[in-house]
C-alpha cells in the first residue's frame, strides 16, 4: 500500500493537480475496456465449448443408440441359434427314436427266429435255430473239437 502512495505523489509532482483527474478517467476507461474484452473472450470460449459439448452429447447419444441396436441384433441372432439348436435337437431325438424302434424290432425278430417263436410269442415247431432245449451248445462242442484236431495237425506239420 505504501508503493501506491509513492507513485501517486510522483505523478502529482510531475503532472500537477490538474492532470490527475484526466489520468484517472483514462485509467478507468482502460480497465473498463479490458473487462469487456475479457468478458467477450469468456463468452466466446463458453459458446465454443457449448458447441463441443453439444457435439459430444450427440456423439454419445449416437453411440448409445448403435450399442442398443447391436445388443438387439446379438440377442436376435442368439435367439435364432437357440431356436435352430432346439429344432436340430428335436430332429436328432426323432431320428434316435426311429432308429431305436427299428433296432428293437430287428432284435425281436431275431429273438423270435432264434428261439422259434411266432408273432404271438408261442413256440413255432417249424422255425428255430436248430438248438434243442436238452443240449444247449452241442453244436459248439463239435466245432471246438474239429478246431483242436486242425490245430494238432498244423503243429505236427511244423515239426
Amino acid at each position: 500500500m505504501g508503493e501506491i502512495i509513492i507513485v501517486f505523489l510522483v505523478v502529482l509532482l510531475l503532472f500537477g493537480a490538474n492532470k490527475i483527474p484526466e489520468f484517472a478517467r483514462m485509467l478507468g476507461k482502460g480497465m473498463n475496456e479490458f473487462r469487456k474484452a475479457t468478458d467477450d473472450i469468456k463468452r466466446e470460449f463458453e459458446d465454443s465449448t457449448n458447441d463441443l459439448k453439444d457435439d459430444l452429447d450427440d456423439a454419445r447419444q449416437y453411440i448409445n443408440e448403435q450399442g442398443q441396436d447391436i445388443k438387439e441384433d446379438i440377442k436376435r441372432a442368439g435367439d435364432d441359434v437357440k431356436e435352430s439348436f432346439k429344432e436340430s435337437q428335436k430332429d436328432v431325438k426323432d431320428q434316435v427314436r426311429e432308429e431305436t424302434e427299428d433296432v428293437k424290432g430287428a432284435i425281436e425278430d431275431a429273438s423270435k427266429d432264434i428261439y422259434g417263436l411266432d408273432n404271438e410269442g408261442k413256440r413255432d415247431e417249424a422255425g428255430g435255430s436248430g438248438v434243442s432245449e436238452e443240449e444247449p451248445g452241442a453244436d459248439l462242442d463239435q466245432d471246438h473239437g474239429e478246431r483242436e484236431d486242425a490245430d494238432d495237425e498244423s503243429i505236427e506239420d511244423k515239426k
